[in-house]
Order: C-alpha cells, then structure tokens, then sequence
C-alpha cells in the first residue's frame, strides 16, 4: 500500500511538473509569468499548480486554499528559490569579474539549482493537491471531474464510431457540439475565477511590508525601475488571463 502511494505521489508531481513545462514554454507565456513575478510577487508555480488543480476538481479553489497552497512553501521560497533566482540575475551583469565565460558557466549551474528547487516546490504542491482531493466530498470536487471525465469519454468512443457518425442526425451533432461548446466555456470560466483569486492573494500579500520589499528586491535584481512595482489588478489580470490561456490550450491537446 505504500508503495502504492508513493507512486501516485510521484506521478501526481510528475503530471503537474510536465504540466507546468509546457504552458511555460508556450509563446509569450514565460514573460507575462516573469512580469506578474517581479512586479506582483506572485509566485508562478503557485497559479500553475491551481490551474492544474481547478481542472482537476472541476472548480475554482477557494482563496483559503490557495493560501494555505501558499504558506506550504512560502518559507522554502523565500530562503532557497528567491535567493538563487537573485544570484542567478546578477551574474548577468556583475560583479566583477562577472559577466565573462567563467562566471557565466556559474550562472547556468545556479539556474540548474534554481530549476531544482522549484521542482521540489512543486512536489509538495501536488502533494497539497492530492491531499485536499482525498480530503473534499466526491461530489464536491474529485468525483465530478471523474464523472464529467467517463460521461466524455464515453461520448467520444461512441462518436468515434464511423457507424454512430453515419446514422448521426444534423440536430444531434449539433447538439454535440454545443454541449462541447458550453463545457469548455465553463472549464474556462473556473480556470479564469482561478487565477483572479490567485492574483487577489498576492496582491494581499504585495501590500505586507515584507513580502513587498522581497518583490521589490527581486524586481530590481531583474533590473525593474521602482515604478514598475505599482500593482495594477488590471494589468495583472491581463497578463494572468494569458497564462490561462495557454493552460486552456495544453489541456486541450492532452
């Protein structure tokens, strides 16, 4: 039994890891993340995880799981992440005798390290979400998605069936279809309420005097004018709904 467990564990992380990878990695993502980042605070593997797990419950989490999601790592963040992150985006330009080939070799083993520890952070993440999967009602949360998955999967083996398309009638492709359209416009309005929510936790937390200046450090490291720190739900948002996005497309071609 626990090994069992131990490898739901690691492909729980693994699926929320390869996840994250490739909605970081679609076009335009990676900097609509790094401005949320440096002017926000907002930790990035924070809102791809509860993207990840929005999908999962079929809802949004509340704010006060995204909270406790958050303080989950909030202090290995602080100490270990940030930290590297800082060392990592300084070598870019000093001190001497950085920026050469020699500091630069450092550079990328820091980067290698930074990509470690965030790695790790993720790997408490998905362990949260199993948690609190384990922890919710099946009708709640967990059991939903897995009834929405089978009624999906049912409909799509039927319909991949040549004879079910041929003797199909126009009026119920059409209703097909709809019914496709209007699950997606739901999926996407959760994974929408998601990230506003995550954005109104950091914003919270941006108005703390400490977790503010973090941001602020960080964000001059990146080399951020002192203006650029001014949180704008707005603006924020915007960049946010990018980053839903691409996780609306990854899902998509899963």
């Amino acid at each position: 039994m626990q090994q069992g467990a131990q490898m739901d564990q690691d492909k729980s992380a693994a699926d929320h890891w390869q996840f994250s990878l490739a909605v970081y990695t679609r076009d335009g993502v990676a900097e609509h993340c790094l401005t949320l980042q440096h002017t926000l605070g907002l930790d990035v593997n924070v809102l791809l995880l509860m993207l990840w797990a929005a999908r999962r419950w079929g809802n949004a989490p509340t704010a006060e799981q995204i909270a406790d999601a958050d303080s989950e790592i909030c202090a290995w963040r602080r100490e270990i992440v940030i930290p590297l992150r800082q060392l990592r985006t300084r070598l870019k330009s000093g001190p001497a005798p950085a920026p050469d080939a020699m500091t630069d070799v450092l550079r990328q083993d820091i980067k290698r390290l930074e990509l470690d520890a965030e790695r790790m952070q993720q790997e408490v993440l998905a362990q949260w979400v199993k948690e609190q999967t384990q922890a919710i009602p099946g009708a709640a949360h967990g059991g939903t998605v897995q009834q929405m998955m089978v009624m999906s999967q049912v409909r799509d083996d039927a319909w991949s069936d040549p004879a079910t398309q041929k003797n199909a009638s126009a009026p119920q492709r059409s209703s097909v279809a709809l019914a496709d359209t209007a699950e997606n416009a739901r999926q996407l309005a959760v994974l929408e309420q998601t990230a506003v929510r995550v954005v109104a936790h950091y914003e919270a937390q941006y108005d703390g005097p400490a977790y503010g200046q973090a941001a602020i450090v960080e964000g001059g490291a990146a080399g951020l004018a002192a203006d650029e720190h001014t949180a704008d739900p707005w603006v924020a948002l915007q960049h946010a709904h990018q980053v839903v996005l691409a996780a609306v497309a990854v899902f998509a071609s899963a």
